[in-house]
C-alpha cells in the first residue's frame, strides 16, 4: 500500500496549532495513538487515505504536511477572559478562528487595505460611559436612537451591517456549544474581528457584538463568555449596556414599568430591541435591581432560550445549508467575493474554495448577496 513521504514535524506543529490532541486525530484518521507518534516522529508513513482524514481534522490541503515546519502558529492568539477554570479551546474553535484570520486577508487581498476601524480609545471604569457615547456619535447615533428594525435576526444584521461599514469584520460560528464562548475578538487597527456564536439567540448575539467592542478598544484580543466575576469582562459588559441601553433613555423606561424585576427588564428589552438578559445588565450597572434580581434574570433568560432552541430542534429541517454558511460567513465576506467574482479577478472555482462551498451553494450565497445588500 502506497504511504505519503510527509513531513512528520509539520504534522505535529499543524495537530499542535490546532489543539487536537493525539487520540483525537487517530480516532478521525482510524488509526491508533500510538501510530500517530510514529507519523509524527518519521518511523513510519501514513496511507493516502489516512493522510486525507488527517488534512480534514487539521483543516489543512494534503500538500502542506509535505512543506517545512512553519516558524509560527497560524490559530490566532486571545486571551481568556472566560470564568472556566483553564479549560482549553477546542479545536473546532480554533478552526473557525484560524478562517476567521483567513478570510481577513482574502478581503485584504481581493479589496486593498481599508481604512481603521472606527473606534473609541480605551475603557475603563472611569469613562465606560463616556466611551459609549463616544461610540454612538462616531456612528452617528442619537441616544435616542434604536434600530428600526423590529425582527431579532433583522436587528442583528443592523448592528452587524453597521459596524462592518465602519472597519469590522463579523463572522458567526455553527456546532459549539454556548457554553464554551458566546463571542470573540481579534485585534488589528483595521479590519478587527468579532466571532459570535452562532447557538445564541440574536439577542444575546447583539449584546455579544458590542461587548466584544469593547475588548477591541482597549486594543485585546479575548475570548469570552460575558461573565461578571472577570473585570475586563465586567467592564465590556458595562459598555455594551451603556452603548445599546443609554442612560437617559433607560432610566425613562424603568421609572415608568411596575412589576418584577424580570418584567422591568422585559419592558426595557423591548424598547430597545436587546435580550432580556442584557436590559437586565443595564438595570444592574445603574443599581436599580440588586445582584440577586440579576441572577434571577439570567437564570430564566437560559431556561427560556434552551427551551426554543430545543423546540426548533424538533421541527422536521431547519434552515438550508448555504443560509447557515451565509450567516456565519456575513454580507461584507460574501459581498468581496461576489464583487471579485463580477469583475473576474477570480473565477467560480476560487469563490468556491473562498467560500469553502460548493459551486451551487456559491450561486444561492451570491444571489442573496445582491437580492439583500448588493443593490446601489
Amino acid at each position: 500500500m502506497a504511504r505519503a513521504p510527509i513531513n512528520g514535524s509539520t504534522l505535529q506543529w499543524a495537530r499542535e496549532a490546532m489543539l487536537v490532541e493525539r487520540d483525537e486525530l487517530a480516532r478521525a484518521a482510524g488509526t491508533s495513538e500510538d501510530r500517530i507518534v510514529a507519523f509524527e516522529t518519521g518511523e513510519t508513513r501514513p496511507t493516502l487515505r489516512q493522510l486525507e482524514s488527517i488534512a480534514k481534522k487539521l483543516d489543512r490541503t494534503l500538500a502542506f504536511f509535505f512543506t517545512p515546519t512553519p516558524s509560527t502558529s497560524d490559530v490566532p492568539e486571545t486571551a481568556d477572559f472566560r470564568a472556566s477554570n483553564g479549560e482549553p479551546i477546542p479545536s473546532l474553535l480554533a478552526r473557525e478562528m484560524r478562517r476567521a484570520e483567513q478570510h481577513r486577508e482574502t478581503i485584504m487581498e481581493l479589496e486593498g487595505t481599508p481604512a481603521p476601524a472606527a473606534i473609541v480609545e480605551p475603557i475603563n471604569w472611569r469613562n465606560v460611559a463616556a466611551r459609549a457615547r463616544e461610540m454612538r456619535a462616531l456612528f452617528g447615533l442619537t441616544e435616542a436612537f434604536t434600530p428600526p428594525e423590529n425582527q431579532e435576526n433583522q436587528v442583528l444584521n443592523f448592528w452587524r451591517g453597521l459596524l462592518e461599514h465602519h472597519g469590522y469584520l463579523v463572522f458567526q460560528t455553527t456546532r459549539i456549544d454556548l457554553a464554551i464562548f458566546r463571542g470573540l475578538s481579534i485585534y488589528h487597527e483595521k479590519l478587527p474581528i468579532i466571532l459570535l456564536n452562532g447557538a445564541d439567540s440574536n439577542n444575546g448575539k447583539v449584546f455579544t457584538l458590542f461587548h466584544e467592542v469593547a475588548h477591541l478598544a482597549n486594543r485585546t484580543s479575548g475570548m469570552c463568555g460575558l461573565e461578571d466575576r472577570v473585570n475586563e469582562e465586567a467592564i465590556a459588559n458595562a459598555f455594551a449596556a451603556n452603548f445599546l441601553m443609554p442612560k437617559s433613555q433607560i432610566g425613562r423606561i424603568a421609572a415608568k414599568t411596575v412589576g418584577t424585576a424580570f418584567e422591568r427588564a422585559e419592558a426595557a428589552a423591548g424598547t430597545f430591541k436587546v435580550s432580556v438578559l442584557a436590559a437586565g445588565v443595564r438595570l444592574r450597572t445603574l443599581e436599580l435591581i440588586t445582584d440577586e434580581e440579576l441572577e434571577s434574570i439570567r437564570r430564566e433568560s437560559d431556561d427560556r432560550w434552551q427551551g426554543v432552541r430545543e423546540s426548533r430542534k424538533k421541527r422536521e429541517g431547519g434552515p438550508a445549508p448555504w443560509r447557515t454558511r451565509y450567516r456565519d460567513l456575513g454580507p461584507g465576506y460574501v459581498g468581496a467575493v461576489a464583487r471579485a467574482l463580477e469583475d473576474e479577478r477570480v473565477d467560480m472555482l476560487d469563490a468556491s474554495h473562498l467560500l469553502n462551498a460548493r459551486v451551487p451553494m456559491v450561486r444561492q450565497m451570491i444571489d442573496e448577496y445582491y437580492r439583500t445588500e448588493g443593490i446601489e
